[in-house]
């Protein structure tokens, strides 16, 4: 993300134009992905990426772009993938979750991220990071499995509490993101999105306690699986991302896309409008590298949903950037920005 939107010419860093086309087209940016994300992945080494030093600057400048350049100003909210430590420059790394779940030791967990927390924060302050809490069935899933703390539903909800805990604290200047939500780790043959052939029971007893402890702990965030349950996607599941998630479990913060999930949604709808309205009314606030929400304004002019559906995203994004002070911050921390 950073070579999309940052470049840096003789020695000083600038926005990109695409960044400032997507900030005019769309009057403002919800959140960014990956600003600082270095990996094989990303392609981002420190041959090409923002080390520890720049980092305050660049997350400064970005602010402040869209303080002076929207009607509104509305901050951005940065998020960053942070699996076992961040994921980028400089960054501390720690031991993957499933190392992690094996020592039986949340306190342990509840220091660890909270200094991931603290390194966040000297880098641009107010942020918000993916934390993966799902539970993993087997060891067919490959990678995704060191993601996951464990396969039992106590050990998981005890460390995810001691994440949420130790990463937001009392001050909440981070926000953890839990993710998946829900059964992602159950899919059929191990397969990552693959179908989760689960019922009612395997569902509440095995893979919401994890969610539900991370919401008693505090999050506010959270990020819905790609899979489907009971052949219906997460990503259009009202009866789980509205009726359980928020009205049983009590959730009130924001629900994010996972990474073009919701483009998926079109071998239901066939339309990108109406695959907006799906997600939407299920309970999706934010999407995630997709061309579906840019179909939000269609999809009301059209009747195919209402303006008020839209208005409860925004509040529930309006209302965790409010709870992380980005709205009270300096307009700068550094003048040469």
């Amino acid at each position: 993300m950073a070579g999309k939107y940052i470049k840096k010419r003789g020695g000083k860093y600038e926005l990109t134009d695409l960044f400032k086309q997507h900030v005019e087209t769309f009057q403002g940016i919800g959140a960014l992905y990956g600003l600082f994300r270095a990996d094989p992945w990303s392609g981002i080494h420190f041959d090409n990426g923002i080390p520890l030093k720049d980092c305050l600057h660049v997350t400064t400048m970005i602010q402040q772009y869209l303080k002076k350049h929207t009607r509104l100003g509305i901050p951005v909210l940065f998020s960053e993938e942070c699996p076992h430590g961040h994921q980028a420059l400089d960054s501390t790394v720690f031991p993957t979750h499933i190392g992690s779940g094996a020592t039986w030791n949340p306190k342990l967990q509840q220091r660890v991220s909270n200094y991931v927390a603290k390194e966040l924060q000297e880098k641009g302050g107010s942020s918000w990071t993916c934390i993966h809490i799902r539970y993993s069935k087997g060891p067919r899933w490959g990678g995704r499995t060191e993601e996951c703390f464990a396969e039992d539903p106590y050990l998981s909800s005890r460390m995810t509490e001691a994440v949420v805990k130790g990463m937001q604290g009392e001050k909440r200047e981070v926000l953890a993101v839990l993710k998946h939500f829900a059964a992602q780790g159950s899919a059929v043959g191990g397969h990552n999105a693959g179908p989760a052939l689960i019922g009612e029971r395997e569902l509440r007893e095995i893979h919401i306690p994890p969610m539900k402890a991370g919401i008693e702990a505090g999050a506010l965030a959270c990020m819905a699986a790609y899979n489907e349950i009971d052949g219906i996607p997460c990503h259009s599941n009202r009866y789980l991302l509205t009726n359980i998630l928020r009205n049983e479990l009590g959730f009130k913060g924001f629900v994010m896309a996972d990474g073009v999930a919701l483009e998926r949604l079109l071998h239901l709808s066939g339309d990108k409008e109406l695959a907006a309205k799906y997600a939407m009314e299920a309970g999706v606030d934010l999407s995630l590298w997709d061309d579906i929400y840019t179909q939000l304004e269609y999809a009301v002019e059209n009747g195919k949903m209402t303006e008020a559906t839209i208005d409860m995203a925004v509040k529930r994004v309006l209302y965790v950037k409010f709870l992380l002070g980005l709205f009270s911050e300096a307009p700068s921390r550094r003048e040469d920005c």
